[in-house]
């Protein structure tokens, strides 16, 4: 694989860019017409970032900076997200309070899922 995207691959804010264009874009074209809908989507969309950045750190050089940039970008799409989804609320009047963001407690599982990983690669890495 080419070097440049190889690198790009490998960093969390790109993981970011990419999620946050595509949740935008579910909401876009699939037009959600509850609010609960609408954060539904976007949390499974977030639990494939987290899948993302759990397989992604197995394959990373400085595992534990990973993991903590990992964190830190998950917490900034979750607030991006949010203020995503207030605006697409707004301006597409969407019916709902736009107050359910319950999906979003399975960040929770983000840190367990990449020590899971890193977990495996030390197994790996001592047999």
């Amino acid at each position: 694989m080419n070097p440049v995207v190889n690198e790009y691959l490998s960093k969390p804010y790109v993981h970011v860019v990419v999620f946050l264009a595509i949740t935008l874009a579910v909401f876009v074209l699939l037009r959600p017409k509850d609010a609960n809908v609408l954060y539904t989507m976007a949390g499974i969309v977030y639990a494939v970032f987290i899948l993302t950045n759990s397989i992604l750190i197995f394959f990373t050089q400085h595992t534990w900076s990973y993991f903590f940039i990992s964190l830190l970008f998950s917490i900034i799409y979750i607030v991006a997200v949010v203020l995503l989804a207030s605006m697409y609320i707004r301006l597409a009047k969407v019916e709902g309070s736009g107050e359910t963001a319950m999906m979003f407690l399975i960040i929770i599982y983000h840190p367990l899922a990449m020590l899971l990983v890193v977990f495996v690669k030390w197994i790996i890495s001592k047999i």
